[in-house]
């Protein structure tokens, strides 16, 4: 799933995303209202109040406002693994529900999935907001009782990609070390940039462990969320 990005300004870092982070898990919420994705971001990076996370999703497009290697306060656990290690995804429309809703939420289970695929992580990784600061969210999926379904989907979506991807996909070759070296340098300086979320890439082109099929996927990965952040 493309993710667009409206990155918090620079200007703004010390309040809404103050430290480094290497991230270790996947936060969960539901918004408690109504408003898209694109609406969520805009009113987090504009505010004045420290509140902040990574990504909203909802019925039609996932928006990015804090990049992915910094840290966000989303989870109410002040300087705890929530808000210091995990990557807070906000899933819109909770307020209300219904078919918007629905499609919010199928689209955050793949974001969830293409997420914990590009960083090699397994289910395991993936926490409710309650899990952090016994806070009631996220409020629809918790009150419908519906976590363990909402993972076992996650896990569903995890194993038909693994499907999907079974086959002679051939691992890159590269003519010499200049052009390997090359690969390498430019996940890097993505990575550096917050246009690639897993350093586990670079040391897959490092090792020549990178795949065609996930070389060009990466190239097109950055290339587009360079333009969007421009």
């Amino acid at each position: 799933m493309k993710i667009k990005q409206k990155i918090v300004p620079a200007a703004k870092y010390a309040l809404k995303c103050p430290y480094n982070m290497n991230a270790e898990y996947i936060t969960v919420h539901n918004t408690y209202n109504d408003a898209s994705a694109m609406n969520e971001v805009k009113y987090m990076i504009s505010n004045n109040n420290s509140t902040s996370f990574h990504v909203a999703v909802d019925d039609i497009e996932a928006v990015q406002g804090i990049p992915f290697n910094r840290n966000a306060w989303h989870a109410g656990d002040s300087n705890g693994n929530g808000n210091r290690k995990s990557i807070g995804i906000e899933i819109c429309y909770s307020k209300s529900g219904g078919e918007r809703y629905k499609k919010a939420e199928e689209n955050a289970v793949i974001l969830i999935t293409q997420m914990l695929k590009e960083r090699g992580w397994g289910i395991e990784r993936v926490k409710q907001h309650y899990d952090w600061s016994k806070k009631n969210c996220p409020h629809r999926i918790r009150d419908e009782k519906r976590w363990d379904s909402f993972l076992n989907r996650i896990k569903a979506e995890m194993n038909k990609k693994v499907e999907i991807n079974k086959g002679d996909n051939e691992m890159l070759k590269f003519s010499s070390n200049t052009f390997k070296n090359e690969m390498v340098t430019f996940l890097e300086n993505a990575h550096k940039r917050g246009l690639l979320s897993s350093h586990s890439w670079i040391n897959q082109a490092k090792e020549g462990k990178l795949s065609k099929d996930d070389a060009i996927s990466l190239i097109v990965t950055i290339m587009n969320r360079s333009e969007e952040s421009k």
